[in-house]
């Protein structure tokens, strides 16, 4: 991973670690909002026990009133005609007591309209919260989307650099290790895995005659043409200069001769019109990427020795 693939991966996991924060953020104000609501519910019913209150000492003083005005008259029609004055009664302790309610029922109004005055408040922090909670999660969202971004680039870049650039299949650091787990998947499957060392054949000439663009472009070829016979459970990278190598899982030796046969033909019938060599290895228990390399070379190397001797 190059610097700039390490900069997007801290990138990321800082917008991750700042998301997952956002969330407890957001929690936490949806858990502040519930008890604010909780708490306005729990002023309304105690500002509706104070208006109940209010109503029923209104009630009585209205109750005491109406006996305070039976009382004195009752009391002024009987000292009416006997020259008497009428003298303090109950009555007047009746609007005493009426009076003294209807100021407790006043307090007790504004008690209530004080705990709504409270609830509203609860209500409208609990409201504001609830807001910041959902623009906490919005951004939340936009950190998880942006540092999903910061990943795909940074993958996006790796394969790039895992690619070689003329024949977009990989080089050969990449190509080995991918090779090195095939070898580790056959070994703890025993199924069979193939690999071939390819060469292409008179790169040079092709070179020399028709100019490196000619030779790019028979390169270029003979990768999109093993790519794609091979399919895609199979290995394909350039080892180096005119060398590629393949492998097959769960392939015979006898199984890859014939994909390679194919390739060769669509080789020979190309826009190019290249031919390669190819020196094949079958794994085998304790091979390594570098045994089994140097089977299927030595093998090319065979073949190459072959054909120089039937061509002189």
């Amino acid at each position: 991973m190059n610097a700039e693939e390490q900069r997007r991966e801290r990138a990321a996991t800082l917008r991750d670690t700042d998301a997952t924060q956002r969330d407890q953020h957001a929690g936490g104000r949806d858990s502040d909002a519930e008890e604010r609501d909780l708490l306005a519910e729990e002023r309304d019913l105690l500002a509706d026990e104070r208006d109940r209150a209010a109503d029923e000492r209104d009630q009585v003083a209205e109750t005491r009133d109406r006996a305070a005005t039976a009382r004195e008259k009752a009391e002024t029609d009987r000292t009416v005609g006997t020259g008497e004055l009428p003298e303090p009664t109950q009555s007047q302790t009746d609007r005493q007591a009426a009076a003294t309610d209807r100021r407790h029922a006043r307090a007790d109004r504004r008690s209530g309209q004080a705990e709504r005055r409270k609830s509203q408040s609860d209500r409208s922090l609990s409201s504001t919260q609830r807001v910041s909670g959902i623009s906490d999660r919005a951004a939340s969202e936009s950190d998880r989307l942006t540092a999903s971004a910061d990943r795909g680039q940074s993958l996006t870049d790796q394969a790039t650099a895992a690619q070689d650039e003329l024949t977009g299949v990989l080089l050969r650091g990449p190509g080995l290790a991918s090779l090195n787990e095939l070898i580790e998947a056959a070994q703890d499957s025993e199924e069979p895995l193939t690999l071939g060392f390819i060469d292409v054949d008179h790169l040079k000439t092709v070179n020399d005659s028709l100019g490196h663009s000619a030779g790019d472009r028979l390169l270029r070829q003979v990768a999109e043409t093993l790519s794609a016979t091979l399919g895609t459970i199979s290995l394909v990278f350039r080892y180096g200069g005119d060398e590629f190598v393949c492998a097959v899982p769960r392939s015979s030796l006898k199984g890859l001769t014939a994909l390679l046969e194919q390739a060769s033909e669509q080789l020979r019938i190309g826009s190019e019109r290249g031919s390669v060599s190819v020196g094949l290895s079958e794994f085998e228990a304790g091979d390594t990427a570098e045994t089994l390399m140097a089977r299927a070379d030595s093998a090319l190397y065979e073949q190459r020795r072959s054909k120089r001797w039937s061509d002189s």
